[in-house]
C-alpha cells in the first residue's frame, strides 16, 4: 500500500482507517489533523462530484514541472557570476501569481550579491508584504487548489525562510550604514518566531542564534551595552539549545564578546561562570582598543539544500485503481569551501560557522512532514474514491443500456486515473539562493580605508580561490560589516568575483 512512504508519521487509527477504505465522517476526521480541517471539510464536499474532481485535477496539469528543476539555469549563471543573466532567469518567473514571493526572494539575493544592495531590500520589502498577506490568509483560500498538489498553493514561505529574510535585510542596512533599520528587521524576527509558534504549536525552529548575536553586535556598535549583553548572553544560549539539530559548536567568538562584556558591565559572577564554561584559553581577551574599529566579514557559503520529489505509484485494492504518493525531501548541495582565510595587511582571521541553513532547513522539513503526509494520504483517497465512483456510473450506464453515456463514463474514468496519477507531485519550492551556511570573521582594525584578500579554503585547508574585496571604510569605535558569496559551480575551484 503506499501508506508504507512515511507510515512512522501516521498513527495506527489512520492506517486502519484507510485500509478499511471508509470516507465516512468520523473515518475523515481521522484522516484530517486539526490543522486541516477547514481543508477537509471542503474536500469531502468536491468528493461528492468527481467531474469537479477531474476539472481540478486537469488544471492543475500545467504546472506539473517541478520548481527546483526549473531553476538549474539560474545556478549555472551564479556559479559564474553571470548575475544580469541570473535575474533575466529570474524575470521569467515573475508571471506566476503563486510563486511571487520565490521570484522576490531569488531577486532581492541575486541583488545583493552583485551589491545592489537598495534594489535587494527593495525586492525583499516586497517579499516581506506578499509573505504576509499570505501568511494570514484563510485556509479556505488554498483548499481546492490542495486537492490536486502542494505545489498549487501560493508559496509564502517557510519560517526559517522569513526569519532569514529578515536577516538579509539587516545585513544590507548595515552595509548601507544604517543601523538603525537594521536593528528593525532584526527585531522583528521574534515577533514572526512567536506568531509561528502559536500557528504550528511544537515548531522545531522557535528562534535564530545568529540573528540574535547579530543584534548583540547592532548595539553594541550604538552603545547601548546592556541591551548588547542581553541580545549576546540569550544568542548564547539559542546556540547550546540548537547547536546538536543546527549550528553544532558554539562560535568562539560569541564566547569571547561575552567574556568582554561581562568583564565591561562588572557582572563578576557571570564572568567567572562564562571562564568555567569556556575553560583558559578565551580567558586572556580583553577590551577592545577604544581607538580601533573593527570589521565583520560574512561570507555566505554555497547554495541551500534543493528540494526533490521521492515518489510511490502503486495499485490500491480498495478502489480498484492506482494511486501515487510524491513526498519531497531535501538534498545538499555539493560545495568545495569550508571557511574562508581573511587577510589585511599582516593581520589574519578564518571564519567560523554561524548558521547551518543547510540543516534548518532539513529539520523544519521534517517537521512538516507528517501535515505533507497526512494532506497527500487525503487527496490520494479522494483521487482513488473519485475514479472508483465513476467506474461505477459508467457501469450502471451501461447496464442500463445506456451506451452513450457508459461510454463518455468510461473516457472519464481513464482521464480521472491519467490525471490523479500525473497531478500528484511533491512541493519543491524553497529559497534556493539562499547559501547553505554563514560563516563571520571578524578583525580589529585602525580607523581607515582598507582591502580585504580573501581566501577560500577546502575541507584539507588548502586555497581553492580568491578575491581581494572593494575598497571600505574603517572608522573608529565602530563595525563595518562586509559580505560575500561563494558559489561552486561544482566541486572544483572557481575563483570569486
Amino acid at each position: 500500500m503506499y501508506l508504507f512512504v512515511g507510515i512512522s508519521y501516521l498513527t495506527p487509527r489512520q492506517v486502519v482507517c484507510y485500509l478499511q477504505g471508509g470516507m465516512n465522517k468520523e473515518c475523515g476526521n481521522v484522516i484530517c489533523s486539526d490543522e486541516m480541517k477547514l481543508f477537509c471539510s471542503v474536500l469531502f464536499k468536491f468528493f461528492r462530484s468527481w467531474t469537479g474532481i477531474l476539472v481540478l485535477m486537469l488544471s492543475g496539469l500545467a504546472g506539473c514541472a517541478t520548481y527546483s528543476g526549473s531553476f538549474r539555469v539560474v545556478e549555472r549563471d551564479l556559479a559564474a557570476q553571470k548575475y544580469d543573466a541570473a535575474l533575466s532567469d529570474v524575470e521569467k518567473e515573475s508571471k506566476s501569481t503563486k510563486d511571487r514571493v520565490l521570484y522576490l526572494l531569488n531577486k532581492g539575493m541575486i541583488l545583493r550579491m552583485k551589491r545592489d544592495l537598495v534594489g535587494s531590500n527593495v525586492a525583499f520589502e516586497a517579499a516581506k508584504t506578499e509573505m504576509n498577506r499570505l501568511y494570514a490568509a484563510s485556509v479556505t483560500e488554498n483548499a481546492l487548489s490542495v486537492m490536486v498538489n502542494d505545489s498549487m498553493v501560493s508559496y509564502s514561505g517557510d519560517n526559517y525562510e522569513r526569519v532569514l529574510l529578515h536577516l538579509y535585510m539587516a545585513l544590507n542596512y548595515l552595509e548601507l550604514d544604517q543601523p538603525d533599520s537594521a536593528r528593525v528587521e532584526a527585531l522583528q524576527v521574534d515577533d514572526d518566531l512567536r506568531q509561528f509558534a502559536e500557528k504550528h504549536p511544537g515548531t522545531k525552529f522557535s528562534e535564530d542564534a545568529f540573528t540574535l548575536y547579530l543584534t548583540g553586535m547592532i548595539y553594541e556598535d550604538r552603545g547601548e551595552w546592556s541591551d548588547a549583553m542581553i541580545s549576546y548572553r540569550n544568542a548564547y544560549e539559542a546556540y547550546k539549545r540548537e547547536s546538536a539539530d543546527f549550528t553544532g559548536a558554539i562560535p568562539p567568538l560569541l564566547k569571547s564578546d561575552l567574556l568582554r562584556m561581562a568583564r565591561q558591565q562588572g557582572l563578576t559572577d557571570e564572568l567567572h561562570k562564562y571562564e568555567t564554561e569556556f575553560g583558559a584559553d578565551l580567558q586572556n581577551d580583553k577590551s577592545v582598543d577604544p581607538d580601533q574599529g573593527e570589521l565583520v566579514f560574512i561570507l555566505n557559503n554555497g547554495l541551500a539544500p534543493v528540494k526533490h520529489e521521492r515518489a510511490m505509484t502503486l495499485f490500491d485494492p480498495n478502489s480498484g485503481t492506482v494511486v501515487r504518493i510524491a513526498l519531497p525531501y531535501y538534498h545538499s548541495q555539493n560545495n568545495n569551501v569550508v571557511a574562508a582565510r581573511i587577510t589585511i595587511n599582516d593581520k589574519q582571521a578564518t571564519t567560523e560557522l554561524t548558521e547551518n541553513i543547510d540543516a534548518v532547513a532539513k529539520k523544519n522539513l521534517a517537521a512538516h512532514m507528517p501535515a505533507i503526509i497526512a494532506r497527500s494520504v487525503a487527496r490520494a483517497v479522494v483521487k482513488a474514491e473519485a475514479v472508483k465512483k465513476a467506474r461505477e456510473v459508467a457501469m450502471n450506464n451501461s447496464n442500463n443500456g445506456n451506451n452513450d453515456n457508459a461510454l463518455f463514463g468510461m473516457l472519464g474514468v481513464l482521464a480521472l486515473q491519467v490525471a490523479a496519477v500525473a497531478t500528484e507531485q511533491a512541493d519543491t519550492r524553497s529559497w534556493l539562493t539562499l547559501p547553505s551556511n554563514i560563516q563571520m570573521a571578524r578583525l580589529s582594525l585602525p580607523p581607515g580605508s582598507y582591502s580585504v584578500r580573501v581566501e577560500l579554503l577546502g575541507s584539507d585547508r588548502l586555497v581553492v580561490a580568491t578575491q581581494n574585496t572593494p575598497e571600505f571604510v574603517i572608522k573608529k569605535a565602530h563595525k563595518t560589516f562586509l559580505t560575500q558569496h561563494w558559489i561552486p559551480h561544482q566541486p572544483t575551484t572557481r575563483e570569486l568575483e
